[in-house]
């Protein structure tokens, strides 16, 4: 394999260099993937994990994470799964407990860290594989791996996970593939679903807008369901978005499901309107257009460019108005239909 790239556009070393000289595709036999992330992010690499697999067809591939984070892991993509207790119970693992599991990882003829954090640098380093590859974006990092790249803030994060198989000569033609269209076939519903959880509080919408926002369109569309979504945590039943407008006859609470319910009822539906969270990656992977409210982060990480895709968000950091989401959700369904 020859690196695919300039030296100013990434950085590899001369024993990755050396190392793969005399390797084809077909002699890698063992992967490992670091992922030690949330169910929006593991959404985000099911594209990688196709290309990896296509890349790579003798290699059996171990998705490394932590006990937080187990929901919505690619099993249909990886071969095995390797967990990392950051807790048990209610204390938290030593450092040397999570060494000793590390090191429990099969030695990998390459290692992908696309986490970035301290837990994922010590995955890489203590499970010896034979090539590093992972993330200069803190410049210290980078004598840690034999090949890496920079993660950009403006390059949507499915696609720039991507680049570490675009340095090992990979290519890809055509749309992001997300490998759902089989599992979850569409059964076009005319429903707008609604998603007010998020994984922090400070991405989370002002309920009450998002109440305004179901009543004012679900009395301009009123042919739809108008569907708010219970997600699986306590502060995720959205009680006080519903009761001002449970009268309405088109607006219901859609109880609990389950990941595999979750998915064929996005992948069903027309619209999803919701903040910066994995039910909007979801959908995104079910090609079910969204529109994402944002003002934590800037949302060009998680905005495919596409027109059934929007992000409403200000400059200024501050939470959008009301009816800044409500053009939005308007011009969305002029679109669509």
């Amino acid at each position: 394999m020859k690196l695919n790239f300039r030296p100013k556009a990434a950085f590899a070393s001369k024993k990755a260099v050396n190392y793969l000289a005399d390797k084809n595709p077909d002699d890698i036999s063992q992967i490992v993937i670091v992922r030690h992330a949330a169910i929006g992010d593991f959404m985000n690499i099911r594209p990688f994990l196709i290309g990896l697999k296509s890349f790579f067809p003798s290699a059996k591939i171990t998705l490394s994470t932590i006990n937080s984070y187990t929901y919505g892991i690619p099993n249909d993509l990886i071969n095995e799964v390797h967990v990392i207790d950051r807790t048990v119970g209610d204390k938290k693992t030593s450092f040397f407990q999570r060494i000793k599991q590390i090191k429990q990882l099969p030695q990998a003829d390459l290692l992908f860290d696309l986490t970035d954090s301290s837990l994922s640098l010590y995955t890489t380093i203590f499970s010896k594989p034979k090539l590093k590859i992972g993330y200069s974006y803190r410049s210290s990092r980078r004598f840690f791996y034999d090949i890496s790249t920079l993660r950009s803030d403006f390059v949507l994060e499915a696609d720039s996970v991507l680049h570490m198989l675009y340095m090992l000569g990979y290519s890809r033609h055509g749309d992001l593939e997300y490998g759902y269209g089989k599992l979850y076939p569409k059964k076009h519903a005319k429903q707008i679903v609604y998603f007010a959880g998020a994984s922090m509080k400070n991405k989370c919408w002002s309920e009450d807008k998002f109440t305004t926002l179901i009543e004012q369109l679900s009395d301009q569309y009123p042919d739809y369901q108008h569907v708010i979504l219970q997600g699986i945590r306590k502060d995720e039943q959205f009680l006080e978005i519903y009761s001002p407008i449970s009268h309405k006859k088109n607006v219901k609470l859609q109880e609990t499901m389950s990941l595999e319910g979750v998915m064929q009822f996005l992948a069903n539906s027309h619209l999803l309107i919701s903040n910066d969270t994995g039910i909007r990656n979801m959908a995104i992977a079910t090609q079910t257009p969204t529109i994402g409210i944002f003002f934590d982060i800037a949302p060009f990480k998680y905005w495919p460019n596409e027109q059934k895709h929007d992000c409403v968000f200000n400059k200024n950091y501050q939470q959008p108005a009301m009816t800044d989401v409500l053009d939005s959700a308007v011009k969305m369904m002029e679109y669509l239909q």
